[in-house]
């Protein structure tokens, strides 16, 4: 399969005019012409001067929460026309695959290998997060600098990057798009490999209600010069035009395009696209996380190297620096929830899929925790007897901690449960009469988020729900 499809060439012409003279949502464009680029902390704030208030509201933040990020984050810097962008130096050295998570155990392709370029989370979503990993000529960015096209490599697992994708690239590359869906999987926000048209992404005008961003996954070479896992502007994905675009994520930082590396990259790249600021603490940049085993945990906005769960955040962690509420900011710059999937009541419970199973019948359904308050209700008609219930978060990277219920029609309580060393939990139990019975899924925490855990802030996501019970 080819690795060749320059970066949307055919839109660079229609969208630099709009993306020069109206870049951002939030404000109009201040007129900056800052006498350096790339200045941090009390530099950088002294450099805007009185024209702070200006910035700031560019930037959909108030002055003082852009002078005290600017403070908190050296990683945080101008370009010179004023726009915060971010340089995501790695603190520490990476250690070598296999990382922490499944990416040498065995996986479920979501798709054929033919089609690893045509991945889709949520087609027909207004918004779209484009995975691009074959490269790309850019030109007319923020990245270019003023000076000519940047040939971005890509994306390169085995060595061979002037050849086709080889079939472990192509798992390598739906396994990373299965991580990136789910921790935008309660966005109303489609995250696809397949080169979305121009006008998916492009914001037009303010009126323009279709747009998105790239995360372009390349190779630092004759790109940017750093020892970064990427780099992105802060709040641009809903920027009239492109001009701030891509998001840049760097395989060859990332222990050699290393498969939760990169995903955990690009999603927090993506995350500074959509006004995200890093989650540091008192030891340095990025929280790296606490606890152990299948739940431990870190912030996305940190860094997710290192731990299974990774995390949408408040900053509950002990000497977290960061507090905003990442799903609100996100929603401030153009990433809304998707909408309610499955009631939160008997009255309006989903009622689940059945097939026969000899005197069985076997249940099966499927949906997303999108809020903190969601919980999705399903139903079932079964005769009296044993039967257990499963439900399962994404395979792959979950950032979902589920707790089940299972209820009679009068709302007693038969079975329930919240495993706390897996994400997953299962129901066996006895029922006591035939009748309609309902199950209760929802995203939980588990033990203390300061020290050792997280509460149910970010334990959202996809799930399935598999089932035997006695037929009615």
């Amino acid at each position: 399969m080819s690795r060749t499809s320059p970066w949307r060439a055919t839109l660079a012409a229609t969208a630099l005019a709009s993306a020069l003279t109206t870049a951002l949502a939030a404000a109009p464009a201040p007129r900056l012409s800052l006498p350096e680029a790339g200045a941090s902390g009390q530099r950088a704030i002294d450099l805007l001067g009185d024209r702070l208030p200006e910035v700031a509201a560019w930037h959909k933040r108030s002055p003082e929460a852009l002078r005290e990020m600017l403070l908190r984050d050296p990683l945080m810097r101008l370009d010179r026309q004023g726009r915060v962008y971010v340089v995501d130096e790695l603190e520490h050295p990476l250690p070598p695959a296999p990382e922490v998570g499944p990416q040498s155990a065995p996986g479920v392709l979501t798709a054929p290998l033919a089609d690893t370029f045509k991945l889709h989370s949520r087609p027909g979503a207004k918004r779209t997060i484009y995975l691009d990993f074959n490269g790309a000529v850019l030109t007319n960015t923020a990245w270019n600098n003023g000076g000519g096209p940047i040939t971005a490599q890509p994306f390169d697992a085995d060595g061979n990057v002037n050849t086709n994708f080889s079939d472990m690239e192509l798992e390598r590359i739906q396994y990373i798009w299965q991580r990136v869906a789910e921790d935008y999987a309660p966005f109303d926000v489609d995250v696809t490999t397949e080169e979305p048209s121009p006008d998916k992404l492009t914001r037009s005008s303010m009126a323009d209600e279709v747009y998105g961003t790239t995360a372009l996954i390349t190779n630092t070479a004759g790109v940017y010069n750093c020892s970064c896992g990427g780099v992105a502007y802060v709040g641009v994905f809903d920027a009239v035009g492109d001009f701030y675009k891509p998001a840049l994520v760097f395989w060859n930082m990332l222990g050699s395009g290393n498969e939760k590396y990169v995903a955990e990259a690009t999603s927090h790249e993506v995350g500074h696209n959509l006004g995200l600021s890093h989650d540091g603490y008192s030891g340095g940049g990025y929280y790296p996380g606490h606890g152990s085993g299948d739940t431990g945990w870190a912030p996305i906005m940190g860094v997710g190297y290192y731990q299974p769960v990774v995390q949408w955040s408040i900053g509950e962690y002990n000497t977290a620096n960061n507090h905003e509420d990442d799903i609100v900011v996100m929603g401030n710059n153009g990433a809304p929830l998707r909408p309610d999937d499955h009631g939160n009541k008997a009255g309006k419970a989903t009622a689940l899929a059945t097939t026969p199973n000899g005197s069985n019948i076997n249940l099966t359904g499927s949906g997303v925790i999108e809020r903190r308050k969601d919980k999705d209700v399903f139903k079932f008609t079964a005769g009296a007897g044993a039967g257990s219930i499963t439900v399962s978060p994404d395979s792959r990277s979950a950032n979902l901690d589920v707790f089940v219920k299972l209820t009679d029609a009068a709302g007693t309580v038969v079975a329930k449960a919240k495993p706390p060393t897996t994400l997953g939990a299962t129901l066996s139990f006895n029922l006591p009469a035939a009748g309609t019975y309902y199950v209760t899924v929802d995203g939980v925490g588990v033990y203390d988020p300061a020290t050792d855990g997280y509460s149910d802030y970010g334990s959202l996501g996809q799930y399935r729900v598999t089932g035997t019970v006695r037929a009615p």
